[in-house]
């Protein structure tokens, strides 16, 4: 099925259940989208786990009725998005939340079925001044003809020697006019200036992903240590209910591991890595997991995060 198919599909699902009175945590639906996600939409299931975390989510399922077909809600979710994954995975999203709120597959164009409009006529081409009559030799009008003819050449000679001294004056290299500073031979004033040259943008976006990428690596340390006020200092509201402290405590070590970039909007940077628990028996299980590492704080802060796969079950 086709991306806007599968967001059909989930509403469907959705609404099924909550007429059975089951509920729609995020943790839950985080588990249905994984089962209809195909492998043709495997690079949207970090978004649509993203997604169903969201407030805005929360929101259009508690409307009445649920998931409303309504344009705003459409544009709420597409900026919970835009604000963490690429424009190409937005792109294909916006045709899944079109099916998960019963939308039409692509918005209508504005302007179909408008009339053409009719090409403008062209202006009529001026025709061209009748040829002067012969001149009747003994007559005035011979002499006037003679003198108009005379006249033409003269100003046709005199508008190409103008047009030749313009071009040449065209022609010559113009020199930038001097500021007043350099009038004067005064430098241009500093104050204010910010000492010390300016970091280029590279290594700007090189140190947020390193903060990213310490923060993840600190936060999992803290948790595998049983050090829980350290940890949550590292954890923003919107991914708390994802790092229980009573859920780690099962475990002898947890760690983390191949961290990457996946995404990035100005200050937020999205990873995903590999998760391995090991339990008090000596067996581990290893799962993927995704990331969103807000690098503006200080210290910064893991605001999403959620479940991808199984990468290896418990052994």
């Amino acid at each position: 099925m086709n991306d806007h198919q599968l967001g059909t599909a989930l509403r469907r699902q959705v609404l099924a259940d909550l007429e059975r009175g089951l509920s729609c945590d995020g943790r839950r639906l985080q588990a249905l989208v994984g089962d209809y996600c195909g492998d043709s939409q495997g690079a949207l299931l970090p978004a649509l786990k993203y997604l169903v975390m969201t407030p805005a989510c929360a929101n259009a399922l508690s409307q009445q009725p649920p998931l409303p077909a309504d344009g705003r809600l459409l544009l709420r979710l597409q900026q919970e998005l835009s604000s963490v994954f690429t424009p190409a995975i937005c792109t294909r999203m916006e045709a899944v939340l079109r099916g998960l709120l019963a939308l039409p597959e692509s918005a209508p164009a504005a302007d179909a079925g408008a009339p053409a409009a009719a090409p403008e006529p062209a202006p009529p081409v001026s025709e061209p001044p009748p040829a002067p009559a012969p001149a009747v030799p003994g007559s005035g009008q011979g002499l006037v003809a003679a003198l108009g003819f005379l006249a033409g050449v003269l100003a046709v000679g005199l508008a190409g020697v103008v047009g030749w001294l313009l071009f040449n004056r065209q022609a010559l290299p113009l020199l930038p006019q001097p500021t007043t500073e350099q009038a004067v031979g005064t430098a241009p004033s500093t104050e204010g200036a910010t000492p010390g040259p300016i970091p280029p943008a590279p290594d700007l976006q090189q140190a947020a992903l390193d903060n990213a990428i310490a923060t993840v690596q600190q936060l999992y340390s803290d948790l595998s240590n049983g050090n829980g006020e350290a940890a949550r200092q590292r954890i923003g509201a919107g991914a708390a209910d994802q790092f229980d402290l009573a859920f780690f405590s099962q475990f002898q070590r947890v760690g983390v591991s191949d961290l990457r970039e996946i995404g990035r909007s100005g200050a937020l940077v999205s990873l995903e890595g590999v998760v391995t628990f090991v339990y008090p028996d000596g067996s581990s299980q290893s799962e993927s997991r995704s990331f969103v590492v807000d690098t503006a704080t200080q210290p910064p802060l893991i605001t999403a995060s959620g479940f991808n796969q199984v990468l290896k079950a418990r052994q």
